[in-house]
């Protein structure tokens, strides 16, 4: 580690900036990548002493960029250049990665750091009390001291399975919130790649990254959705692709939970298809959840939250939450939100048929207007409601029940 304080390591990195600056104006591009490789050098280190989660996650993207200007100028080509060909279901070479590719792993999993858990709280949550609670218990104990001579294990690994639009993400994200911990929010897609070797790298990288931001205590928390794309069933076409992929999940979540060690790292998974999940890897994650289609004082509570929290006005004389859940039964909360969403569209509607005239006047004119409201009524739902048609079917409902019913009795994956 370097002998320079972080102030005095913040001036070394401006003086590289501007050296490279300065070098790329009169053209010395190899001269200039050398200042930018070392002021990324000079970031690392001070990423080393700084203890603040979010500052190291600022600056560990400032090193990724440095480290990226610095290779653009010696190759035009770039990483694409050096990049193996699209993996074939018969190859089973390992591919070799250069620390230029590793950088570049790495900067694209930092993008993947989400800040939308600083504003999702338990209440933003209809319904799910008991989840709620049993949740805090099992984080809580993942979290509080340990007496001397005693092992305590809360949740490190979770899977949330249901239909789609149930609050699974939300879930995650309050989780995350109150635990104050950094957030990884994964699409199963963004670390699935069509190069030989790339998908298990970015796992790897995934969880190399997490375990940086738990120096200071913090946990982090890697949100994986669309879990089934990333760990299907073994066999079939693309054996080998998905092999590689499973390998390198094992290996990271079985990593953490050995040798004693509280794992600040924690894994929620999240699915719609629990029933193409690979066994193996489903095995791995302490508990199952299934997040079910929510119940009519649940779809009450969700139709609240959705109209109070927007400060859109309500006429409680003529509109009961009570009587919309008992209208809509087997939507999910994301289709009780569209619903909301549509409705208050349209009162806005009639109350502000000006607007588009408003908006062929110019600029000027639709910034001067302020918005029309009223209260939303009973009736103001009723049109919308007329031949909905849930997204979740019944059949669909009794197969997640069903499918969770025969992982517990030991007959399914």
């Amino acid at each position: 580690m370097s002998s320079q304080g972080p102030d005095a390591l913040q001036r070394s990195i401006d003086r590289m900036l501007t050296e490279a600056n300065t070098r790329m104006a009169v053209g010395k591009n190899e001269e200039a990548s050398r200042s930018y490789h070392k002021a990324a050098q000079f970031t690392e280190q001070l990423i080393d002493m700084l203890e603040e989660s979010d500052a190291r996650r600022a600056w560990s993207v400032r090193a990724a960029e440095y480290k990226q200007r610095a290779r653009t100028l010696i190759s035009k080509g770039g990483m694409d250049s050096k990049r193996v060909k699209p993996v074939e279901d018969h190859e089973a070479d390992d591919v070799a990665f250069s620390d230029e590719e590793a950088d570049a792993l790495e900067q694209q999993i930092l993008l993947l750091i989400d800040d939308t858990p600083s504003r999702v709280d338990w209440e933003a949550i209809g319904g799910l009390g008991a989840l709620k609670n049993e949740l805090k218990f099992h984080y809580g104990l993942a979290m509080a001291k340990v007496p001397d001579g005693i092992e305590v294990e809360g949740w490190n690994n979770i899977m949330f399975y249901g239909p789609p639009g149930t609050g699974k993400t939300l879930l995650a994200c309050a989780v995350a919130n109150k635990l104050s911990a950094t957030f990884f929010n994964v699409k199963a897609s963004q670390i699935v790649s069509k190069w030989v070797g790339e998908s298990g790298r970015l796992i790897s990288t995934l969880y190399r990254v997490a375990r940086k931001f738990t120096r200071d205590g913090r946990p982090s928390i890697i949100f994986i959705d669309e879990f089934d794309a990333l760990c299907k069933s073994r066999g079939g076409e693309g054996q080998l692709y998905h092999q590689q992929m499973l390998a390198a999940i094992l290996s990271e979540i079985d990593g953490f939970a050995q040798k004693g060690k509280r794992d600040l790292v924690m894994t929620i998974g999240a699915t719609n298809r629990p029933w193409d999940l690979d066994a193996a890897v489903l095995s791995r994650f302490e508990r199952r959840i299934l997040i079910d289609l929510p119940c009519t004082e649940a779809r009450a509570d969700i139709f609240r939250i959705h109209l109070e929290s927007k400060g859109i006005p309500v006429d409680h004389r003529s509109l009961s939450y009570a009587r919309l859940a008992e209208e809509t039964e087997r939507l999910t909360g994301r289709e009780i939100a569209r619903l909301c969403k549509e409705v208050t569209a349209d009162m806005l509607g009639e109350m502000n048929p000006d607007i588009p005239a408003l908006v062929d006047a110019g600029l000027k004119r639709i910034q001067d207007y302020e918005i029309k409201v009223r209260a939303l009524k009973q009736g103001d739902f009723s049109a919308a409601l007329e031949g909905l048609v849930p997204d979740t079917s019944e059949a669909d409902a009794h197969h997640y029940a069903d499918w969770g019913k025969a992982v517990s009795d030991g007959k399914g994956a």
